[in-house]
């Protein structure tokens, strides 16, 4: 991206900037893949009469016998039939995208707020703004990539859906022990309590997809404020 002519009031304009660290347990990706994506997976995974999941085998062979095709065919269409849902990649691994970790952090200062742990008003010069519009302006993901320094999934974690369209399979990438680096700047010094509560909340709600079956969730394992491109505080123990 290019510089901007007015960078050098960019850390006026944006004073509070913190540099991060997050341990996931188990992150679920949530990017629907490319079908050439869902192909490789599926000759990765051994087919050729030796793929562990029977259920594409038994795919597989039907879109064979339907059809009348090659078995490099058949296997090219059931990846355009499956629901292969994962992580976007580039030359470094797989990463999330920064605006997911921003969602996060606005969905869990709303819920933080719904039971009172922050302020709903009370920030900036117009106190009638309430916290959940003033935080989506004024609170911002530095990276639009954040790398998990890994080239593949752990796991493909298999499960059923239910659409208005009927049921089917889903495969979902997982990153066991997912790690990234993050940078957060702000206009305004929200306080050591208001960050303390919400990425407490954040944590327990999870970062990435299937948040609601409880996966993402995470732990922030590091959480200094940055000074003239300096960490001004140690990492916690």
């Amino acid at each position: 991206m290019a510089e901007s002519i007015f960078a050098e009031y960019e850390h006026k304009g944006y004073p509070y900037r913190f540099k991060g660290h997050i341990a996931v347990d188990l992150l679920a990706g949530g990017t629907p893949s490319d079908p050439k994506v869902a192909e490789g997976w599926i000759k990765g995974r051994g087919y050729k009469g030796d793929l562990k999941d029977q259920l594409l085998v038994n795919e597989v062979a039907k879109i064979m016998e339907e059809r009348g095709i090659t078995e490099e065919q058949a296997i090219e269409q059931a990846a355009q039939n499956r629901h292969l849902i994962g992580f976007k990649r580039d030359e470094n691994g797989l990463y999330v995208e920064g605006r997911h970790l921003k969602a996060c952090l606005k969905e869990a200062v709303s819920i933080a707020a719904d039971v009172g742990k922050i302020d709903i008003r009370g920030f900036g010069a117009n106190k009638k703004k309430g916290v959940r519009s003033f935080v989506a302006e004024h609170i911002f993901v530095v990276e639009r990539k954040l790398h998990l320094g890994v080239t593949e999934p752990t796991e493909v974690l298999q499960s059923f859906i239910h659409t208005f369209r009927g049921d089917g399979i889903q495969y979902s990438e997982m990153v066991e022990g997912a790690e990234f680096d993050f940078t957060v700047e702000t206009d305004h010094d929200f306080g050591e309590e208001f960050w303390a509560q919400t990425w407490l909340t954040a944590q327990r709600e999870g970062v990435g997809a299937m948040r609601s079956q409880g996966y993402g969730q995470f732990k922030v394992t590091a959480w200094e404020p940055v000074a003239n491109g300096k960490v001004t505080r140690r990492k916690a123990a």
